[in-house]
C-alpha cells in the first residue's frame, strides 16, 4: 500500500475514534472514578430507627456503615450544624454560631429567613466542601445545603438552588439523578441534598409521637426511592451514598419555661438574640456578672461568659460571640416572652444530651459492609468526603484517623 494512503487511513481512524469518544461523553455515557452523594434529613434523631419502622435505613446499615450515633456540634441547631458538616469546623470557627446572631462586621443580625444575610458570602468562614471540590476540578451540586446560596471565597457549586420548601421530596431526588446522568464533562462528582423533615413534625408533636412516626416512615420511603434510582444508573455501583442529619430532637414541658425578663433587667443588656434553648446576650459594660449570677440561680438555666463556657462545647471564641450564652437545661425552655414556645419538641441543647445525637449511614465502594461504627463528631464528615474524592482538604477541626475504620480495604 502506498505510504500516503496508509497515513491518510490512519488519520481517519483516529479522528473517528476521537469523535466517537466525544459523542459518548455528550450522550452522558462514560463515568467518573467515584461519586459522593450526601443526604440530610433534618432533625432525624439517632434512635428513630428503633422507635419507628425504617426498612430502607435498616437495609442501608446492612449494606454499608451505620454509626451508633453522630455527635452534633454546639449549638445543636440546623444552620450551625449543616455548615459544620460542609466545612469540618465547629460553629465557633466557621462563623454561623447560632440560627440567629448579631454579626458586628456585617452590621446586622444573621437570621435563617433573611435572604440577604443567607446569600452574603462574608457571613461564612472556612472552606465548604463544594468550594474544595470545585477548586480541584470536581464539579459540585447542592440542593438546598446551608451556605451554598452564597458565593463563598468567590466560588459557587456548579449547580445549586435557592431554598424553596415547597419542592416535593421526590422531585428533589429526580433532579439529583438528572445531575448524575449529565454528560461526563458536565456531571458533578459531589452532590448534597437536603430535606427539612422530620424536624418540622417533631417540633410540633415531639420526637415520640405517632405523627412524627408517620413522617419518619415517609422519609424512609424517600430514601428507598433514592437508592433504587441510584441502582438504576449504569455506574450506580460507583456512587457513595452518605445519609445523615444535623441534630436530634427532645421533648420539653410547657410548665418548665423561664422568661429571662422576669429575672434580669433589660438595661443590663445591649442586645439579646436567639430563641429556645440558646440565647446570646451582649451585656452592657459592667453588667455581665449580674446577668450570669442572676440566671445561674434560676432552675433550668445555665449562663456562661466566655471564660466559663465548658471547653468540650468548643464555643465562645468567635469574633461574633457577644459575651454571654444562655442555655436551657434538658426538658426546659427559655425565651423573652410571657408565654412558653407554642411547640413541644426542640433542639439546640448541650450536645452531651443524648437526644441531640443524630445519624450517620453510608454505603458504596468506599465503605465497609454491615459495619457498626463507634460514635464520632460531625466535624469528621468533611474529611470523609475529601478522602473518598481524593481531594486535598482545607484546615478543619476533624482528624481522618478518627474515622479510618469505616472505609473499605478494597
Amino acid at each position: 500500500m502506498n505510504i500516503k494512503w496508509y497515513v491518510l487511513i490512519l488519520l481517519i481512524l483516529v479522528a473517528s475514534c476521537s469523535g466517537k469518544k466525544k459523542e459518548e461523553e455528550d450522550n452522558g455515557s462514560g463515568t467518573l472514578d467515584t461519586y459522593v452523594l450526601v443526604v440530610s434529613f433534618d432533625g432525624f434523631r439517632w434512635d428513630y430507627s428503633d422507635l419507628y419502622e425504617t426498612p430502607n435505613f435498616d437495609d442501608m446499615a446492612l449494606q454499608g456503615v451505620k454509626a451508633d450515633h453522630l455527635i452534633s456540634s454546639f449549638p445543636t441547631s440546623t444552620f450551625p450544624n449543616h455548615y459544620t458538616l460542609a466545612t469540618g469546623l465547629y460553629p465557633d470557627h466557621h462563623g454561623i454560631i447560632n440560627n440567629s446572631f448579631y454579626a458586628p462586621e456585617l452590621g446586622g443580625i444573621y437570621r435563617i429567613g433573611d435572604t440577604d444575610m443567607v446569600t452574603n458570602p462574608d457571613a461564612y468562614f472556612g472552606e465548604p466542601i463544594w468550594v474544595t471540590a470545585e477548586k480541584q476540578g470536581v464539579k459540585a451540586a447542592s440542593y438546598f445545603w446551608v451556605g451554598s446560596e452564597a458565593d463563598i471565597l468567590g466560588i459557587s457549586p456548579s449547580f445549586w438552588y435557592s431554598y424553596d420548601g415547597d419542592i416535593p421530596y421526590l422531585s428533589r431526588v429526580d433532579q439529583v439523578i438528572k445531575w448524575l446522568k449529565m454528560p461526563l464533562s458536565e456531571r458533578p462528582g459531589l452532590v448534597l441534598l437536603y430535606f427539612d423533615e422530620p424536624d418540622g413534625i417533631a417540633h410540633k408533636y415531639g420526637p415520640e409521637h405517632q405523627e412524627t412516626g408517620k413522617v419518619v416512615n415517609y422519609v424512609d420511603s424517600v430514601l428507598g426511592y433514592l437508592r433504587n434510582e441510584i441502582a438504576s444508573l449504569e455506574y450506580g455501583e460507583l456512587v457513595n451514598l452518605i445519609v445523615l442529619s444535623d441534630h436530634g430532637m427532645a421533648p420539653f414541658s410547657s410548665d418548665k419555661y423561664v422568661n429571662l425578663w422576669e429575672h434580669i433587667k433589660e438595661q443590663w443588656t445591649i442586645g439579646v438574640v436567639g430563641g429556645n434553648p440558646v440565647i446570646l446576650i451582649q451585656p452592657e459594660e459592667g453588667c455581665a456578672d449580674s446577668i450570669t449570677t442572676t440566671l445561674n440561680a434560676v432552675e433550668g438555666v445555665s449562663a456562661w461568659q466566655k471564660a466559663d463556657i465548658p471547653e468540650r462545647l468548643h464555643y465562645g471564641n468567635s469574633p461574633r460571640f457577644p459575651g454571654i450564652v444562655v442555655l436551657a437545661d434538658s426538658l426546659w425552655s427559655i425565651g423573652t416572652r410571657t408565654d412558653p414556645p407554642g411547640y413541644t419538641g426542640a433542639h439546640g441543647y448541650d450536645n452531651a444530651f443524648t437526644d441531640m445525637n443524630t445519624i450517620f449511614y453510608a454505603e458504596g465502594p468506599a465503605f465497609k459492609e454491615n459495619y457498626s461504627a463507634a460514635p464520632f463528631s460531625n466535624v469528621e464528615v468533611y474529611g470523609i468526603i475529601t478522602e473518598i474524592l481524593g481531594l486535598d482538604p482545607a484546615t478543619t477541626d476533624g482528624n481522618i484517623e478518627n474515622v479510618a475504620d469505616i472505609f473499605s480495604e478494597k
